[in-house]
């Protein structure tokens, strides 16, 4: 806390312009921000040999690929009216298609530029704010729904109820094929960046509420989204808020420690 409050103090004197924090300042208000020296590290992987590689880029496109179409198949095989977009399951996957479909047309305009050419700090900004944000809520979406929700929801009769292929490419492989690219990639994390998947899962919280005051139904004609959800419940939907908001901070801080882990090996292989 006593680091919260600190003041600033001077950025990395390492000559390696890629070693991580230290976690005494990692827990700084700072932190929170969205300021990193290199944009260029959000444009290559850790284990590229030089400045560019074209085996990255074709990944890019082949991750951008594969979730744009599972987002593209997955609206047009269970839109229901607009009902698709009313789950979090459906606002991650739809996260996962844009965030890696953005992060292929960024490496492939820094793989044709000059090798000067630096992306705009906004571009990058947004880029990693969407970048924490999907990976985390991913491994939140799976941990809830294999834990809480998988039993019912294969009920034949549910009405929610999607294919197998739709069901394991929406909540199984996002935090698996993500957790990789946390591996693979050259960008680092912040360890007080959960705030970013937080405030999304927040602002789903919200979206919920607007969604029982204004009478919506789901499709089981339910005045909720989800039973956890049902505002009539005030204190359930407290608990299941303050709990799903733990689970995601500790996901968080485990895909730090997945960055952090890379590094670790990187320094060891000489690839920082």
């Amino acid at each position: 806390m006593f680091r919260l409050l600190a003041g600033t103090e001077p950025e990395l004197s390492s000559g390696n312009l890629q070693e991580p924090l230290s976690l005494r300042d990692e827990l700084r208000f700072r932190r929170l921000g969205l300021h990193h020296h290199s944009p260029t590290d959000f444009l290559r992987s850790q284990w590229q040999s030089g400045p560019k590689s074209s085996i990255f880029l074709a990944y890019r496109w082949a991750l951008g690929g594969f979730f744009g179409a599972g987002v593209v198949g997955c609206i047009s095989e269970y839109y229901n009216h607009g009902n698709f977009f009313i789950f979090l399951t459906n606002w991650g996957f739809v996260l996962c298609g844009v965030t890696s479909i953005a992060g292929a047309i960024l490496v492939t305009i820094y793989h044709y530029k000059p090798e000067t050419w630096v992306p705009p700090s906004g571009w990058i900004k947004v880029y990693w704010a969407c970048y924490w944000t999907n990976i985390t809520l991913a491994c939140l979406i799976a941990f809830a729904y294999w834990t809480a929700i998988y039993p019912k929801d294969r009920v034949l009769t549910n009405p929610t109820r999607v294919s197998d292929l739709y069901n394991i490419w929406t909540h199984l492989l996002p935090p698996i094929f993500f957790t990789i690219d946390n591996f693979l990639v050259a960008q680092p994390a912040r360890l007080l960046h959960f705030v970013y998947p937080l405030a999304f899962l927040h602002t789903y919280g919200i979206f919920a509420i607007l969604f029982y005051a204004l009478g919506g139904r789901n499709l089981d004609g339910k005045h909720y989204i989800y039973p956890f959800l049902n505002f009539a419940r005030p204190k359930i939907v407290l608990k299941t808020v303050t709990y799903l908001s733990i689970v995601l901070v500790s996901l968080s801080s485990l895909e730090y420690g997945v960055y952090r882990l890379r590094n670790f090996i990187a320094r060891k292989l000489g690839k920082l």
